[in-house]
Parts: C-alpha cells; structure tokens; sequence
C-alpha cells in the first residue's frame, strides 16, 4: 500500500526532530491543521506543497510519494541500525561502528541529504581534535578528508538552508583545526554578518501584525532558547580559552556567571536542566579546575560536590514528561531537559580526572569518591 501524503510528512517531520507546533509555525499556518495532514483528514493547500518541501529538503515528488516508500524507509532503517550501536557514555569504538554503517548507507543512497549529514556530524566528532575521548588519531585525517567530501555535496545539491549552513560550520572547525585557514576563511564568508535574525524572530514580526499573539509569545521563546545555547556555548568556549591562557580569575568569572545564568532562567523549576553538560565538559568541573589551578581548594571540592549532587540526585529524575516553567521558554518547555548521550560522562570518570590529582589525598574528595562508587 502506497504511503499517503499525510503520513510521508509526518515520517519526515519526525525524522528532523519538529514537532508540529514547529511545523505549523514554520509555514504560517495553525498546528490543527498539520495535524489534519497528518491524520489523512485534511490536505495542504497547493501554495504550501513547495515550501513544505523547502522545509524537509526533500523534492515536491517525495511528498506525493513518488520513490519515496523504498527509499526514505530504507534510510531510516540504515540511520537506526548506526545509531543502536551507541551506548552511555559515548565512546570511540561504537562512534566509530556507527560512522561505517552510515558510509555503507551512502553507497546505496550516495546523494541522500539525510545521510550525508548524519555522516558529517559523526565524522567531526571522530575527526576534531580537541574532541576528547572521540577524536580518531588514527583515522583523523582520512576522515576529514572524507568530510569535505560529504560538506560539499550538501552544500551544492541540499535545498535545506539548515543543513547548507551547518556544513559551512563543519567546514570553517575542521579545516581550522587542520590547519587549512584559506579553506576555513572561505567558508566563514557565507555566514551572514548577524545571526539574531533568525526564523523566529521573523515569525514574531508576521504574527504581531496579524495580531496572533500566542504565535507571537512562541516565536519568541523559540528565538530565546536558541540565543540562550549559542551564548552558553560561547561563553564555554571563552572560559575554556581564558584556562589555556593562565587567565584563571577570567575562567572563574565567567563559569560562576554561566552558571549563574542557568540557575536565574530556571528558577522556577525543582529541577535544573542538564544544560551545564557542554561540548567543552561539565561547567562545575571545569570551575573546580579554574579553582584548584588558582589555588583555591576548598571552592574547587564545592564545584565537584556540586557536580556529583547533581549526577547522582537530580539527573536521575529527569523523565520524558519533564519540561521548564520558564516564562521566556515554554515553547520548548522539554527541549533542555534532553539527555543528550554525546554530552553525558560518568561522574567516577570526571572526579577521576588526572586535572584533580591535587585532591587525591583530600579526606573530602576521598568521600565523593565513596559516594559515586556506592551508587
């Protein structure tokens, strides 16, 4: 039985990670109706036929079904069987597994969108160096060859302005972190002097006119909650630049008002979201860091208490259903309550960081250990 629209939309609607909400928001029109799509009750209007395919980065064709039944479910099948291969913590060897599976997929479907970007995300995290635990020494540059490759096909044939953009992103860490820096400056040029304009923000300015106020109210949290990721990972990245540097009371400041920051936007929730988990580390570890190489002990043991109250207590109660009461979020009120597997290690493996081994004869630091071991 041939696949009918409403079912192909909502297939790639899940696939991009949208609700319908989002969706709805996206082309102007109410999450009712998406879901009459969706549900085979209603049909797009012929006007929305185009932008929907702009949306998914998918030709017209694939939402009448053509071709698409073999394929998008093969892909699919493919992306599931890479992505089981990885367990909690994430380490290099399932990382690893998971990027062979999806280049196998690729010889199949060589000009898949989906495919190709999953193959870039996974190739950075195999391929930059600073990428701790994940980074390939041995395959690295084999596959950051191999990046470029999958980089500019999408940005040639996508029609995904998302996946164009993150490609370029791709491109300007790794060709920088290799060395490449005519490359990387090349990439850098197609990037808009300003990103505070965003689709939201432009959604704000459609909705206020049109006097549709909850649209407008969603449009703005959306809006927050990407600012609010882009300046903690800025902020990170400052911090983490200021310890390579000496510059410790730096670090320490802008960690205590990373923090700070997290606390003030969720304080109306009994749980803090696991956003202190960044790409770079866990925030209170590397304020204990900050701490300790500046020669404060006692604050250095409180972060790591911190992160183990938090590991042990908190984490554990964060469920599906979870979400923020944050006014300036409620959009994407479970959005930061994800727990997000490439972001999350063992807190035995952190305290045992060799960063701390000034600690290890504390009586205090002692005890953490017992406590996460006797979890």
């Amino acid at each position: 039985m041939n696949e009918t629209m409403g079912q192909i939309i909502r297939q790639l609607r899940l696939e991009r990670g949208m609700t319908q909400e989002e969706l709805a928001e996206i082309l102007g029109v109410t999450f009712q109706a998406v879901s009459k799509w969706e549900n085979d009750t209603g049909m797009p209007d012929i006007s929305q036929v185009v932008p929907l395919a702009h949306v998914f980065g998918v030709s017209t064709d694939m939402l009448f079904g053509v071709s698409y039944k073999n394929s998008r479910d093969e892909v699919m099948k493919i992306f599931k069987k890479a992505q089981d291969c990885l367990s909690r913590p994430l380490n290099l060897k399932d990382l690893l597994k998971k990027y062979r599976i999806l280049q196998e997929g690729l010889k199949q479907y060589p000009n898949d969108s989906f495919l190709l970007m999953q193959c870039l995300e996974t190739g950075l995290s195999l391929s930059y160096q600073e990428n701790d635990d994940l980074y390939d020494a041995e395959n690295g540059q084999t596959i950051y060859q191999e990046c470029i490759r999958y980089a500019n096909l999408l940005i040639s044939y996508s029609r995904n302005s998302n996946d164009i953009m993150r490609a370029h992103m791709i491109m300007v860490m790794l060709h920088s972190a290799y060395g490449n820096f005519k490359e990387a400056h090349q990439h850098i040029e197609q990037f808009p002097a300003r990103a505070d304009y965003n689709i939201h923000v432009m959604y704000r300015y459609f909705a206020h006119w049109r006097k549709e106020y909850d649209k407008e109210i969603g449009s703005c949290q959306f809006a927050n909650m990407h600012y609010i990721e882009a300046m903690l990972n800025n902020t990170t990245q400052l911090a983490v630049t200021f310890l390579k540097t000496e510059q410790l009371k730096e670090a320490i400041k802008a960690l205590e008002t990373e923090l700070t920051l997290i606390q003030c936007l969720f304080v109306d929730d009994e749980i803090l979201p696991p956003i202190h988990y960044r790409e770079q580390g866990d925030l209170y570890m590397l304020l204990a860091e900050a701490y300790l190489r500046d020669g404060d002990r006692e604050r250095a043991l409180e972060s790591l208490g911190k992160m183990v109250d938090y590991d042990l207590n908190e984490y554990s109660k964060i469920t599906e259903t979870t979400e923020t009461n944050s006014p300036l979020l409620r959009a994407k009120a479970h959005e930061f309550y994800i727990k997000r597997i490439d972001r999350y290690s063992q807190t035995a493996t952190k305290l045992a960081d060799k960063r701390f081994e000034k600690l290890y004869d504390d009586e205090r630091y002692k005890q953490l250990i017992i406590r996460v071991n006797q979890q």
